[in-house]
């Protein structure tokens, strides 16, 4: 059946809403003055899960909710941000009749366009050319220069690509897994790749067997993020302490490295500036200070989200960053007994190379 919603809205306030979204990215509701649902797109009504004449309120947190009674009370347009089933969403709020309009736009897709999908394609499609060049080079060093330099591009399109496109919870690959050996393997793979630069050794403290409900492929690029990034900043003769806990509820699992210490008051926006747009200018300033935005904690985040998890820091004592990669345990509901395509391009380059690329 048609969705008609969009036919039923006030001119004024639909030409707000265009101003701020595409209509096919936004699950639209409309509300009363009394935060009673009048209508919603079909999108919408499959996001919350309400119908008419149920209130809205019920759904938001209480800042979304204040920012709407602002709304209808001032007449006036707010944006806001909410998190619903660990997806984050913008929330644009628009005066319309005597209530509202709100529009739930997921955050990361709000923030894709079809240039990146451009980029994606073709760069992959040139790497793989280069890539093939690389091995007909004579010269080994050169080669494996070329290949390297290769991989690292590659990594970029992948990750960048999935923060921008991710999965839904149910669409991963889950499988019982032993984390505590994906664990240890993690750490040996790193160490392997670092070893040559004289690099800072990897202990590991877990039990023996860990089973969990996971998609082993994400969680190991996830743990190679955490290592590379802890290997870059530990010096030769301190210590990565990478740790796995299991409180019943969620797995922890702790990166921690001997480096200056990430600010605790620019975690966030390590974790959301890829998402914001920025003038190559400032963005190349922010590299000269050596503190430009990337994607490799975004991932990480991202992956963790997906578990029904988070990213957290904490300092180290004696000196460095503790980073918890925390996993919930998900429900047996959620485990696919079926093949399914990657969610990760795979495209015969071992991971492990990949995401290594990045140390030398």
């Amino acid at each position: 059946m048609a969705d008609t919603f969009f036919s039923q809205i006030d001119e004024k306030a639909l030409r707000e809403l265009l101003a701020r979204t595409g209509l096919r990215d936004a699950a639209v509701v409309a509300v009363s003055p009394t935060l009673h649902i009048e209508n919603a797109s079909e999108a919408a009504a499959r996001l919350t899960g309400l119908h008419p004449l149920e209130r809205i309120d019920q759904l938001l947190s209480e800042p979304t909710a204040a920012a709407l009674r602002d709304c209808i009370a001032a007449r006036t347009p707010r944006t806001v941000y909410e998190e619903l089933d660990g997806t984050d969403y913008r929330v644009e709020i628009i005066p319309h009749r005597e209530g509202a309009l709100l529009a739930f736009l997921r955050e990361d897709r709000a923030c894709y366009d079809g240039t990146l999908r451009v980029l994606h394609a073709k760069g992959t499609q040139y790497l793989g050319s280069l890539l093939a060049d690389a091995a007909q080079v004579d010269d080994p060093q050169l080669a494996a220069h070329l290949r390297r330099a290769c991989l690292r591009l590659h990594r970029l399109l992948t990750h960048s690509d999935f923060l921008h496109d991710p999965p839904l919870t149910e669409q991963l690959r889950l499988h019982h897994c032993d984390l505590a050996e994906l664990c240890r393997d993690a750490a040996d793979q790193a160490a392997a790749h670092a070893r040559s630069r004289g690099a800072a050794p990897i202990t590991v403290q877990a039990e023996d067997t860990c089973l969990a409900l996971i998609e082993p492929q994400l969680i190991r690029t996830a743990l190679y993020n955490l290592l590379t990034n802890a290997l870059h900043v530990t010096p030769p003769d301190g210590d990565i302490a990478l740790s796995l806990y299991d409180d019943g509820a969620f797995y922890t699992i702790t990166v921690a490295d001997r480096g200056p210490g990430l600010d605790a008051a620019r975690f966030e926006a390590l974790l959301s500036g890829w998402q914001m747009p920025a003038p190559l200018d400032e963005y190349l300033a922010l590299a000269r200070q050596g503190t430009p935005p990337g994607l490799g904690l975004p991932l990480v985040q991202r992956i963790a989200l997906l578990h029904g998890g988070s990213l957290l820091l904490s300092p180290r004592e004696g000196g460095g960053s503790q980073l918890h990669f925390t996993l919930a345990h998900l429900p047996e509901s959620l485990a696919d007994h079926n093949l399914r395509a990657p969610m990760i391009l795979e495209d015969g380059y071992p991971l492990e190379e990949v995401e290594f690329s990045i140390l030398d």
